[in-house]
């Protein structure tokens, strides 16, 4: 593909609405997605796949004019989210809660989970990439639904760890 069409790509992608586009031209496949951070050009050898570590996401940042208006019962849930250890998504990709369609989901809530167990896994360009545990603990809630699309920082996870 032509450099300038790329570009040109690039540069609708950045004054769109759109988020993702994926072309394939004369035997040539692209695929441009937008993330928070600008536009990326995802590429590489779609026959290496390996595992990924969630990474670290920042605190919500939440206006003091907001925090006066919690309900008594949301802040009760938001002091023991605290205590939790939240697993976001390393990329944008799409969700998936068992190794097979039918099969048994890699964890549930309330489920103990090791260092480097399989959580679940994370499809991005027909790429099965699987999502270890970084932390062992308890599952206590499971972010998102099967099958659903996720973009890079989105919590999947949270996870009180265990008291060593």
């Amino acid at each position: 593909m032509d450099i300038r069409y790329l570009k040109k790509l690039i540069k609708i992608i950045e004054e769109s609405g759109i988020n993702e586009l994926e072309i394939e031209d004369g035997g040539s496949r692209v695929k441009i997605v937008k993330n928070p951070s600008g536009v990326a050009f995802l590429g590489g050898n779609p026959h290496l796949a390996a595992p990924v570590h969630s990474l670290p996401h920042a605190p919500e940042q939440v206006p003091a004019s907001a925090k006066a208006f919690d309900s008594s019962s949301a802040a009760k849930e938001k002091k023991e989210e605290e205590n939790f250890v939240e697993i976001t998504s390393p990329m944008v990709g799409t969700f998936y809660r068992a190794p097979s369609p039918g099969g048994p989901p890699f964890v549930e809530v309330g489920d103990h989970v090791k260092l480097g167990q399989t959580l679940c896994i994370l499809e991005a360009m027909k790429l099965m990439n699987e999502l270890e545990c970084d932390v062992p603990g308890i599952i206590r809630e499971i972010c998102v639904e099967n099958a659903q699309p996720v973009e890079f920082g989105h919590r999947l996870f949270l996870i009180e760890p265990e008291e060593l």
